[in-house]
C-alpha cells in the first residue's frame, strides 16, 4: 500500500513539473512582442541614436517573401513600398546614423538583412529558422548562441572582424563575401553542410565547427586567402633565443562526423613570410584540388576512404608526415610536389592554452590579436636542408616517412613511374644527410655509405632504372676495350707495331696502289679491337679465363674490371628484379 501511494506521489510530482514547464514556456512566449523587420529598417533611417537594441521579440520579415524571394528583386523598392516613403541610400547601402545594432533573444521563422552599412551587428541567444545576410557592409559581426534550424546564408557582403561562436546551424553557406579582418567560427555545431564560395579572407581564418551530422560536408571553392599582415613576435626559448613571428593563415579545425572535406580553386597567397594552412580532423573523403598554394600546407588529418590531391600549384612546402590514410584508392599528383618541396611540420605549442611556456609572456591586450595571427599554434617547418636539421635524427626520419607514405600510395595504385620518382627524391634527401655525416664525423663507414649511395644514384637512380645501368655498363666495357687495344693479348697473333710494319712492307712490294694494303691493315686493327672488346666484356661479366690472356699492366686492370663488373652487375640484377617484381 505504501509503494502504491509512493508511485502516485511521483506521478503527481511529474505532472506538476510538466505544468510548470508549459506555463513558463507560455509566459515566455507571451512576453515576446511581435515586431516587423520593416519597422527596424524605419528605425535605421529615422533614429539619431548610435546604438539600437532589440530584445525578447518575435521578428517577422515583412520585406522579403521567403517562398518567392525574387518576386520583386529590388530590396529598396520593396522596403519603400511598405514604408510608403523614400529610403535614403548611397553606394554602400541605406543611409543611417546608427552605429551598431544588437539583437538579443530573437525568435523568427525567416529574416533577410540586406543593404545595411554599420560598424557593428550582434545577434545573441536567438532562434531562427532561416537567416540571410545580403549585401551587408559591417565592420564587426558577432553571432553567439544562435540556433538556425534551416539555413544560414551570407551573400555579396563585406565584413571586418567576424566572430561566430556557440551557435547551432543546420546548413551554413557563404558566397562572394570579403572578410577584411579575421574570420572566426568556433564551438559551433553543424548538422549538415558548410559551403564557402568565392570569398576573400584578408587576415586569415579559424574555421573550427563541430559536425554532428549523418552527412557532414565542408566545401570551399574559388576563395582567396591574402597574407596575414599582423606580425606580433613571440619569444620561445626552446626554439630560439630571439623572438619569432608565427602565422597560421587558414586553420581548418574540423571534428565530428564529416563525410567529405573539399578545398578547390583557392588561392593561398604569401608575401615571403612562412604562413601555414593547417587542416585537422577526420574525414571519409578529402579533396584538395586546383589550388594555388604559396603557404606551407600542413594536413594533420585522418582520411579513411580516399584522398585526392591534384592540379595544385605548390610553391610552399608540403608536409604529409601527420596525414593518416586508411583507404586504398588515394590519388596524389607527384609532379606538383616534386623538387624537394616535401617538409615536416612541427607543432610545438598552443600559445594561449599553455601560458606556462618557457620565456613566454603575452600581455592581455595581445591575446586576441595573437590568436588571430597564429590560430593558437606555434608551427615550424623541417626541410632537411641545413646542418642543424641533419642533427635532428627524429625529425629527419619523419621527413623520410612522409616520402614513404607517397611511395606506398603510388605503389598501391600501380603508378610505377611516380613511385620511382618519389623514391629517387627520398634517397637524394638521404644522400645529402650522408654527405653531412661524412663531413662532420668522418670515419670509413660514413665515407663508404656516402660513396656507395652516390654510386647507386649514378648507376641505377637508386635501383629504379635498370636501363640506365645497361647503358653505363656498355660505356664501361667500351672504355676498358680502348685501354686493352693498346696492350698485347694472347688472342692477337700480331701486335699493332707488327701490323704497321707489315703495312709499310706491303706497300713497298705492291705496285698496284694503297687500297689493298690499307684494307689489310684495317682488318688487322678490327680483329685487334674485337679481341680487346671481348677481353673487356669477359672481364666485366667475370666469366673466367683460366689464365688471364694478357700481360703487364693490362693483366691487373682486368682484375680491377672484374671486381667492378661483379659489383655493378649485382646492382643491375637487384634493380631489374625490383622493377620486374613491382
Amino acid at each position: 500500500m505504501f509503494s502504491f501511494f509512493k508511485g502516485k506521489a511521483v506521478l503527481v510530482g511529474f505532472y506538476f513539473l510538466f505544468l510548470l514547464l508549459i506555463s513558463n514556456t507560455l509566459l515566455a512566449f507571451q512576453s515576446q512582442k511581435t515586431v516587423k523587420l520593416s519597422s527596424i529598417y524605419n528605425d535605421l533611417i529615422t533614429s539619431n541614436q548610435s546604438d539600437l537594441y532589440y530584445e525578447q521579440m518575435y521578428l517577422i520579415d515583412d520585406i522579403t517573401d521567403p517562398i518567392t524571394p525574387d518576386k520583386e528583386t529590388d530590396f529598396i523598392k520593396r522596403l519603400e513600398k511598405i514604408l510608403g516613403k523614400k529610403v535614403p541610400t548611397d553606394s554602400l547601402g541605406i543611409l543611417t546614423q546608427v552605429d551598431r545594432i544588437l539583437f538579443n533573444r530573437i525568435t523568427s521563422e525567416f529574416i533577410n538583412l540586406e543593404k545595411v552599412h554599420l560598424n557593428g551587428l550582434d545577434l545573441l541567444d536567438s532562434k531562427i529558422e532561416t537567416l540571410d545576410f545580403n549585401e551587408l557592409k559591417i565592420d564587426s559581426v558577432v553571432l553567439d548562441s544562435v540556433n538556425i534550424s534551416a539555413k544560414f546564408t551570407i551573400r555579396d557582403s563585406h565584413f571586418g572582424e567576424y566572430s561566430d561562436s556557440r551557435n547551432v546551424y543546420q546548413r551554413y553557406e557563404i558566397y562572394n563575401t570579403v572578410f577584411r579582418k579575421h574570420y572566426l567560427i568556433t564551438q559551433t555545431v553543424l548538422k549538415g553542410e558548410f559551403w564557402v564560395f568565392d570569398c576573400t579572407f584578408e587576415e586569415g581564418a579559424y574555421i573550427g565547427p563541430m559536425y554532428n551530422a549523418t552527412f557532414g560536408d565542408f566545401t570551399m571553392e574559388g576563395c582567396i586567402f591574402e597574407p596575414i599582415d599582423s606580425s606580433i613576435p613571440v619569444l620561445m626559448e626552446d626554439l630560439s633565443p630571439d623572438s619569432l613571428v608565427f602565422k597560421t593563415q587558414a586553420y581548418f579545425n574540423l571534428f565530428g562526423e564529416i563525410y567529405q572535406f573539399n578545398v578547390s580553386d583557392t588561392d593561398f597567397q604569401s608575401n615571403g613570410d612562412e604562413q601555414y594552412i593547417f587542416i585537422e580532423g577526420g574525414f571519409e573523403y578529402m579533396g584538395f584540388e586546383g589550388n594555388n598554394v604559396a603557404s606551407q600546407f600542413f594536413p594533420q588529418a585522418t582520411v579513411t576512404k580516399q584522398l585526392t590531391m591534384s592540379e595544385n600549384e605548390f610553391t610552399g612546402n608540403v608536409m604529409l608526415a601527420e596525414l593518416i590514410l586508411g583507404g586504398q584508392n588515394n590519388h596524389v599528383n607527384w609532379e606538383e610536389i616534386q623538387g624537394f618541396k616535401m617538409g615536416k611540420g612541427q607543432v610545438w605549442e598552443t600559445l594561449l592554452v599553455n601560458t606556462e611556456i618557457s620565456g613566454l609572456d603575452i600581455p592581455e591586450e595581445l591575446v586576441n590579436p595573437l590568436f588571430q595571427q597564429t590560430g593558437d599554434l606555434v608551427i615550424t617547418t623541417y626541410r632537411g636542408l641545413t646542418d642543424e636539421e641533419y642533427e635532428d635524427q627524429e625529425a629527419f626520419q619523419e621527413l623520410i616517412s612522409s616520402y614513404y607514405r607517397l611511395y606506398k600510395i603510388y605503389k598501391e595504385n600501380g603508378q610505377i613511374q611516380d613511385a620511382n620518382h618519389v623514391y629517387v627524391e627520398m634517397k637524394d634527401v638521404q644522400l645529402r644527410q650522408l654527405a653531412y655525416m661524412n663531413k662532420t664525423y668522418g670515419g670509413l663507414e660514413n665515407w663508404i655509405q656516402w660513396r656507395l649511395n652516390g654510386l647507386l644514384k649514378f648507376y641505377t637512380d637508386h635501383g629504379t632504372n635498370p636501363a640506365k645501368a645497361i647503358r653505363i655498363s656498355i660505356f664501361v666495357v667500351l672504355l676498358f676495350s680502348i685501354f686493352y687495344f693498346f696492350f698485347p693479348s694472347e688472342w692477337d697473333t700480331k701486335s699493332k707495331k707488327q701490323l704497321l710494319a707489315d703495312y709499310r712492307l706491303f706497300i713497298e712490294k705492291n705496285d698496284h696502289g694503297y687500297f689493298k694494303p690499307f684494307m689489310k691493315l684495317l682488318w688487322g686493327f678490327f680483329k685487334s679491337l674485337v679481341n680487346a672488346i671481348t677481353l673487356s666484356l669477359n672481364s666485366f661479366v667475370t666469366l673466367g679465363f683460366g689464365t688471364i690472356p694478357t700481360t703487364g699492366l693490362a693483366r691487373y686492370v682486368c682484375i680491377i674490371q672484374g671486381f667492378l663488373g661483379w659489383f655493378l652487375l649485382s646492382v643491375f640484377t637487384a634493380s631489374l628484379i625490383n622493377q620486374v617484381m613491382f
